[in-house]
């Protein structure tokens, strides 16, 4: 049977499509962080963790192509680069400012990130089944900055960026999350949003 024409590159799929969406959150999470309104940048950045949560659990329970597949590895790994590579960086920019030791803080943690996304994507066939990450998987950002924002001060900010990015490189091992953590990380993202807003 001859395949079907495609006038359109790419795969539209459910878990395809909130990916998309996650990173719409994202890059509306820096338009309003470089309009210095941190509250709906802060916000949108969590909503957009929320969707890298379950757009692979989605992924899983519907029928794909081995191309869908790979599409869909790749797709995740290019939008993670945005959103939890380098819209991080534009949050604390925002609220930090643009001295030298943030610039450079910054940069060291967009390049981390890329880093990891890069060893992920260049290991992923080999880490089916596998119960642990190696090194810390770039998503868990979404929690840490917004808590640290809350409580802590700029610099704070900037440091816990120079941490975690040096926490994505260091070869250790980080536990998947499973189960009731799909429950947990949803619960504490709305948490998370709903102080921001009272503070």
């Amino acid at each position: 049977m001859q395949e079907k024409k495609k006038y359109f590159l790419g795969y539209a799929n459910m878990a395809n499509c909130i990916t998309m969406f996650g990173l719409l959150l994202s890059l509306s999470s820096g338009v309003f962080a470089f309009g210095r309104n941190i509250k709906l940048s802060v916000t949108l950045f969590i909503a957009a963790g929320i969707c890298d949560l379950f757009d692979g659990v989605i992924a899983r329970k519907i029928k794909r192509t081995d191309d869908e597949k790979k599409y869909g590895i790749q797709l995740d790994t290019t939008v993670d680069t945005v959103s939890f590579g380098i819209i991080p960086a534009v949050i604390v920019l925002s609220v930090a400012g643009s001295a030298w030791y943030t610039l450079t803080i910054c940069a060291f943690y967009v390049i981390c990130a890329v880093t990891r996304l890069s060893y992920f994507g260049a290991t992923v066939d080999t880490n089916t089944g596998v119960k642990h990450y190696r090194g810390l998987p770039v998503t868990y950002i979404v929690l840490i900055l917004p808590i640290v924002m809350i409580f802590g001060s700029a610099i704070a900010s900037i440091s816990t960026l120079f941490v975690v990015g040096t926490l994505f490189i260091l070869n250790i091992k980080v536990p998947k999350p499973r189960g009731i953590w799909y429950a947990v990380f949803p619960i504490l993202a709305i948490v998370l949003s709903v102080l921001w807003w009272l503070i």
